[in-house]
């Protein structure tokens, strides 16, 4: 029959309104956030390496080939082959010296930590969930493995279902034709999405050098627990209402960011800068009392990472694809929201978040004023989320990050069809400097970012130490011309042959000036190797005395 008005069967409720949830015992909210400091590395990694099945020399040839596609910045195969790691440039272009160690140190460090727990529960809430997890003396200890790491800001490997990508996709690896297995190659990048079949390799963001550069944001090593610390100086109470993105708004997704800041300064600051802006502004938001202005402002001050965290909601927009910032905004303890236009890829760590639970998301910019009005009308939910983005970030420290790639590439070696040995032409490397010193093209740049900290090394050594390698492996390598340098017609051609002559456009491809072609002679260049891929690749006869500094 039909109910009264305004009834409703029983167990119904009315739209938008959710049942009341009964606790089962006491927890706390500080026990709920124990849950949090839990990573299941085995399992997130089983399911990125889910679509393969086996890997094999073809397959690591096949990933070779895809670095070559395009403008890879950064491109390399390495062995690790009985405890010790090889490595063999195939791009490495200048620009990228500053941070090429940054790209190899996930390996190398995974490699150093030879005994990695899980990171260690917190209280009696976490070793329940945990349960067969729980075990602190698992250890990994790295089998030989064989990998091509891009590590470059977008995914390679395109698996996107729509008609034209996918004619190319089969027509390039159409499995097995003519007795031959052309499959998807297993290529490592810095981020990944379900439209690539790109395995996870972490942001080279994470092991910036510790000395002075260009980007000036210190490593995770030592970012990550400053940040924690800083940010639990800011009570929540004190934090601004205000969403708040700082830094380079070029890309369409933060320009269109800026222009709802613009529209809305009740609840959004966009502070533009460049990074060429660091040496030029010398001030503060907060010393200029620009900080509580909300507002589209350009070129006026900066923000420390503690005046970030001096905000209630901190925007996350993409640059190219993805933004590398969101660790850090979420180590702040303020509720990040995710700006879903323009995201297409995601970090490894990503993959261990949930929107609603550790960040809140919206479609686009505009989307943003209508969120930060619902989380000010719900403060209790944007400090729960917000404490919980927190901790999860908490627990991510380096060593946690080691012990991720040890389970992924323990679960690798599983699935290679084939007995690992160093290519010929590898290069040994054992500590951070062993890098420095294959990569430097000069000595001020090697004296400059030499560590000097032979704690760096995969395995204890012992003095006195001597050259060529100091305590490492190091023994006069230098990356080969044809990876660092783009012999491209419009751009070096036939640099890496010393004595051609060539004409060169000084200006390729800048409208704005005139252009100026020049006959030159190719030279030997300094800090760089002519060896074929087949040899070691010791550095030219270019008078510096690499083996000894």
């Amino acid at each position: 029959g039909e109910l009264p008005a305004g009834e409703l069967p029983a167990g119904e409720l009315p739209a938008g309104e959710a049942p009341a949830v009964q606790p089962v015992g006491a927890v706390s909210a500080d026990a709920l956030l124990e849950l949090q400091h839990v990573w299941d590395w085995s399992s997130m990694a089983k399911e990125m390496l889910q679509p393969f099945t086996v890997f094999t020399r073809e397959m690591l040839d096949a990933a070779v080939a895809t670095c070559f596609d395009n403008g890879t910045m950064y491109c390399a195969r390495a062995q690790v082959h009985r405890g010790s790691l090889y490595l063999t440039d195939y791009r490495a272009i200048f620009f990228d010296r500053w941070y090429a160690p940054a790209r190899v140190m996930p390996l190398l460090d995974a490699l150093r930590w030879q005994s990695l727990p899980y990171p260690a529960p917190r209280g009696d809430l976490s070793r329940a969930f945990l349960g067969p997890f729980s075990d602190l003396s698992r250890r990994h200890s790295l089998p030989d493995i064989d990998i091509v790491f891009a590590a470059v800001d977008e995914p390679r490997v395109k698996m996107l279902v729509e008609e034209a990508q996918w004619t190319r996709t089969v027509g390039r690896y159409p499995g097995k034709v003519a007795g031959a297995v052309k499959l998807p190659p297993p290529i490592f990048s810095s981020t990944v999405n379900r439209a690539h079949h790109d395995l996870p390799w972490p942001d080279f963001s994470f092991y910036t050098p510790r000395k002075e550069h260009k980007l000036r944001t210190p490593p995770w090593s030592e970012l990550h627990g400053k940040m924690l610390r800083q940010s639990e100086g800011v009570r929540w109470e004190d934090k601004i209402e205000l969403a708040m993105h700082t830094g380079n708004v070029g890309s369409p997704f933060r320009k269109r960011l800026a222009a709802a800041a613009a529209a809305h300064p009740d609840s959004m600051l966009v502070n533009e800068l460049f990074i060429g802006d660091h040496g030029k502004i010398k001030q503060t938001c907060r010393e200029l009392g620009l900080h509580t202005q909300g507002g589209h402002q350009q070129h006026k001050c900066f923000m420390r990472f503690e005046d970030q965290c001096s905000y209630k909601y901190l925007l996350n927009s993409a640059s190219i694809g993805y933004a590398n910032k969101f660790k850090y905004l979420l180590l702040c303890g303020s509720v990040v929201i995710y700006v879903q236009d323009g995201m297409q890829h995601k970090e490894f760590y990503e993959h261990g978040l949930l929107p609603g639970v550790h960040y809140v998301q919206v479609a686009t910019a505009d989307d943003v004023p209508a969120m930060v009005r619902y989380l000010r009308e719900h403060d209790s939910y944007a400090r729960a989320v917000a404490s919980a983005g927190r901790a999860r970030l908490a627990a991510l420290d380096v060593r946690a990050i080691a012990a991720f790639n040890a389970e992924l590439f323990t679960q690798y070696a599983a699935k290679q069809r084939f007995r690992v040995r160093p290519l010929p032409g590898a290069v040994r490397i054992d500590c951070e400097d062993d890098l420095w010193r294959h990569y430097a093209r000069d000595p001020g740049f090697l004296k400059h970012f030499r560590s000097e900290d032979n704690a760096t090394c995969v395995r204890p050594i012992s003095p006195p130490f001597r050259p060529p390698g100091w305590g490492g492996a190091y023994n006069g390598s230098k990356v080969r011309c044809v990876a660092s340098h783009d012999q491209r017609a419009g751009a070096q051609p036939l640099f890496c042959t010393p004595g051609a002559v060539v004409e060169e456009d000084q200006n390729p491809g800048d409208k704005t000036l005139q252009h100026r072609v020049i006959t030159t002679t190719r030279s030997v260049q300094p800090g760089t190797s002519y060896a074929p891929f087949s040899e070691f690749p010791s550095a030219a006869k270019d008078g510096i005395p690499w083996t000894m500094l």
